[in-house]
């Protein structure tokens, strides 16, 4: 017999939309469905949809349950649906969104043959929706979550899907990790962290699928469209507050929760960051953008040094450039995966060669590896010709059968299929690519080191 689930929708003047994720709903295989719509003091319209609806959900043979309230924002509506749930297991549904017909079906499934596992997630496609136009975006996938290490962290960070209503978990784990006995009804935009950190930090078992049985539908006019600076700061500020209600909360000694306050801070700054860099000068007089730029990268730069201590060295002027998001990786890196940051180590005797010297790339990565460990004594490229030189350095064609095994080769070309090209051809000897050098120069210009430059490329 299959296990309840508990579906819980908050709805607010969505008339145009509710329709069509009903009719996703109507669709599930799933049979054994709870059906919560919470009516968040709607008025154009979309409460007459769910009236319209709800015979046709009875005839499906779902329960129906039908909430009114006044408006009171996102957080209340969705704490109105969990404190009516009678179901063995629940999730979230956005009221514009859309479900494939296997939503249920795969997760409710799952956990009804497994025991062991206490909850799951599913990968979720975007569509971008304007104009008429709907516009399929890349999946997000749900894979980063599989081995169940650092799941809060990650999330706070932006490393793994932050989204609820991905999530499929058994009311028996909800309780225990007391969600709802600490739920927030304070934010009216957004609830993701208040089911983040108590199912993340609950130490159940997660079960993830590849599959996108979630269809997010990104409209024009949602909240991620910011036109203003001070948007931005309120929306991010409201997000990363239920982060720190949720921590505080939790059974953690007081230096655990600390720590995580300070990756709150660290993933507000790098969120907001990335919207104030991305949006178009346009949208504001740049007066107004500069001046909150610098107020984020100001206190990102101090954050980051209680964090990380001065070697890092960083200066608010580093969080406006084109960098700053592979600055902020690496920091993220730092804290997730320290032992995957390996030191380059030479040989003596050893020589480092570059390959694809005459790239795009190589443009701009060869000027930042001078007077490090990695400056490269050789130049290759497979269009070398004899007039090609950079710095006074010959670029020259490939010569692999030269390559010693203490050598280390550059792959400048960011594509996998060159890199297994080098790879196949000097066998034994170590190549590195792209991505590597970057994190590599990034560790390098911030450690306080001053490269003595050998030539100027």
């Amino acid at each position: 017999m299959q296990s309840k689930v508990s579906m819980v929708v908050p709805c607010y003047n969505k008339v145009k939309e509710i329709g069509a994720m009903l009719e996703s709903v109507i669709a599930q295989v799933w049979n054994n469905l709870e059906l919560i719509l919470v009516n968040d003091g709607s008025n154009d319209g979309t409460r007459e949809v769910i009236s319209e609806y709800e015979p046709k959900l009875r005839a499906r043979g779902y329960e129906v349950v039908i909430v009114d309230q006044i408006n009171s924002g996102c957080c209340a509506a969705v704490y109105a649906g969990l404190i009516r749930m009678t179901g063995q297991y629940f999730c979230l549904v956005d009221c514009d969104d859309n479900i494939e017909p296997e939503y249920v079906s795969t997760m409710a499934g799952w956990l009804d043959e497994h025991e062991e596992y206490e909850w799951t997630a599913c990968s979720y496609r975007p569509y971008r929706i304007r104009d008429g136009k709907v516009e399929p975006q890349a999946v997000t996938s749900a894979a980063a979550m599989s081995n169940n290490e650092q799941l809060l962290e990650r999330h706070i960070l932006r490393k793994i899907i932050t989204t609820s209503w991905v999530y499929m978990a058994r009311v028996s784990y909800m309780k225990r990790c007391r969600l709802i006995e600490v739920f927030c009804v304070e934010r009216r935009k957004t609830y993701e962290p208040l089911f983040a950190v108590p199912l993340m930090l609950g130490g159940g078992k997660l079960k993830c699928f590849e599959e996108p049985l979630y269809r997010f539908n990104r409209f024009a006019s949602d909240m991620y469209s910011f036109d203003t600076y001070e948007k931005v700061e309120k929306y991010y500020s409201d997000y990363f507050y239920l982060y720190n209600w949720a921590i505080e909360r939790t059974d953690l000694c007081q230096d655990d929760k600390n720590r995580l306050f300070a990756l709150v801070k660290l993933g507000k700054a790098k969120d907001c960051l990335y919207h104030l860099n991305d949006m178009d000068p346009i949208a504001q007089a740049v007066s107004d953008r500069e001046q909150y730029i610098n107020e984020v990268a100001a206190s990102t730069t101090v954050l980051i040094d209680e964090l990380f201590g001065p070697p890092l060295r960083l200066k608010p002027a580093v969080f406006k450039s084109k960098q700053y998001m592979e600055i902020m990786n690496y920091l993220d890196k730092l804290i997730l995966d320290p032992d995957k940051l390996t030191d380059v180590q030479l040989s003596e005797g050893s020589k480092v060669i570059a390959y694809g010297a005459l790239g795009k790339i190589a443009s701009s990565v060869l000027p930042q590896l001078r007077g490090t460990v990695l400056e490269p004594e050789l130049l290759w490229d497979i269009g070398a010709e004899s007039e090609n030189e950079i710095g006074g350095h010959v670029v020259m064609k490939p010569k692999f059968d030269e390559l010693q095994k203490e050598d280390i080769v550059l792959v400048l070309p960011k594509s996998a299929e060159v890199l297994r090209f080098v790879q196949q051809n000097c066998p034994g000897v170590r190549t590195v690519g792209v991505e590597f050098l970057r994190e590599f120069i990034i560790r390098n210009r911030y450690s306080g080191i001053k490269p003595d430059c050998k030539f100027a490329y």
